[in-house]
């Protein structure tokens, strides 16, 4: 009977240590995840009637480029993520502007934020994700508004020029990073042809 009381007690005693040295490494991971080498829709491509426009070149490594998304292309994400102990998910977020037909400089008419979880990273240590795709941001979205008593609809259209984007990485034990100022050019395809055009 003594010995198994002693047995009893013993692994009472071993269970609490496990349990404590694992809360306890589990409460020191304090280190925050990285994000770096973020680059959106590398070497992208636009057919444009017979013209192939190739877009953010991958040897283009100057840190104030700024990467171009076409409205209604799938935008992709390419960047490396790590952490000292495992890195759970990751986000992308930016707020497109539109405006009336009218393009009314003083109004804006509606602010989107467009929020796009990422994958692939869950309990990696480090990793780089290659075309990780995100969403696909629309040039125009259909409002209904009331004028007085009746309802009217009306066509709002993307406003073209350089855009805040948040990319945001969050470890397993809740440590967040986050580049907050990445710039992206948001433009249509037509307006990418004609500038391209033009440099001609």
């Amino acid at each position: 009977m003594r010995n198994f009381c002693l047995f009893i007690v013993t692994l009472i005693l071993l269970t609490g240590l496990y349990f404590s040295s694992c809360a306890k490494v589990e409460g020191d991971e304090t280190e925050p995840p990285a994000i770096s080498d973020v680059r959106i829709n590398k070497n992208d491509t636009l057919m444009y009637g017979n013209l192939v426009i190739k877009m953010n070149d991958s040897l283009n490594d100057n840190p104030n480029r700024m990467d171009t998304v076409i409205a209604t292309k799938w935008m992709y994400i390419y960047a490396r993520f790590t952490d000292n102990e495992a890195l759970s998910t990751f986000k992308v977020e930016i707020n497109p502007e539109y405006k009336d037909k009218r393009g009314r400089e003083n109004v804006k008419d509606s602010i989107m934020p467009i929020v796009k979880l990422g994958q692939m990273i869950f309990n990696q240590k480090d990793i780089t994700v290659y075309r990780n795709r995100l969403l696909q941001i629309p040039d125009t979205i259909t409002r209904t508004r009331k004028d007085g008593d009746v309802s009217v609809m009306d066509t709002l259209v993307l406003s073209q020029k350089i855009y805040d984007m948040k990319v945001a990485v969050i470890d397993k034990a809740g440590n967040g990073d986050s580049i907050m100022d990445y710039k992206v050019v948001l433009m249509n395809r037509k307006s990418l042809y004609d500038v391209r055009v033009g440099q001609k």
